[in-house]
């Protein structure tokens, strides 16, 4: 069951008039130049073609995700477009057409118009929602204190081992002058070198 504020709910009675108005249009029979005739009959082809194939997945795809607005713009654009070929049709339809023909395309060319205007109202309003959330989760992160620093308990300096410094080598005591003569302990005499 769609709810009503979902697209395919808010669209569908006025495509549901436009299809029954497109069925009675006979653009071939109107008072008008074969040129516009041939312009008339296609833009009514592509209307058939857009109600049938391209607008029924946008509307669905909406339906699935009914406040996001990037689908809900993707339809809406679809039916601006849609609309804008239905009041070529309608203007020429009231220039040629016979009457009846004339007033069963204005009838839903104003349901789509009105249809239209519903389905923006419901993209503003989910665009004003989005809005909305945005900003209360905005203020909700601006009222969270931030984290409180992490106490960094500063790291010791690494400890520099002293250098073992070597002791200097001890330098050989100088060895006293010897005298140029040494004494001959056996003969009790000293000779000279």
């Amino acid at each position: 069951m769609q709810s009503q504020g979902a697209a395919s709910a808010i669209m569908q009675p006025s495509l549901d008039t436009l299809t029954q108005a497109l069925e009675v249009l006979r653009p071939e029979r109107w008072k008008a130049p074969d040129a516009i005739k041939q312009e008339t009959g296609s833009n009514i082809d592509s209307i058939h073609r857009d109600i049938q194939t391209t607008l029924p997945q946008l509307l669905a795809t909406a339906d699935a995700a009914p406040n996001s607005v990037s689908q809900l713009l993707l339809a809406y654009r679809n039916v601006e477009a849609l609309y804008d070929v239905l009041l070529r049709v309608a203007q020429v339809a009231n220039l040629a057409a016979p009457g009846q023909q004339s007033a069963a395309i204005d009838h839903a060319r104003a349901s789509l118009e009105d249809a239209r205007r519903t389905l923006g109202d419901r993209l503003n309003s989910a665009a004003l929602g989005q809005d909305q959330q945005v900003h209360r989760l905005q203020a909700a992160l601006r009222a969270v204190p931030p984290p409180a620093a992490p106490v960094v308990c500063p790291t010791p300096a690494p400890v520099k081992k002293p250098r073992r410094r070597r002791k200097p080598v001890a330098k050989p005591a100088p060895k006293p002058a010897t005298s140029t003569q040494q004494s001959n302990p056996q003969n009790g005499t000293s000779a000279a070198h």
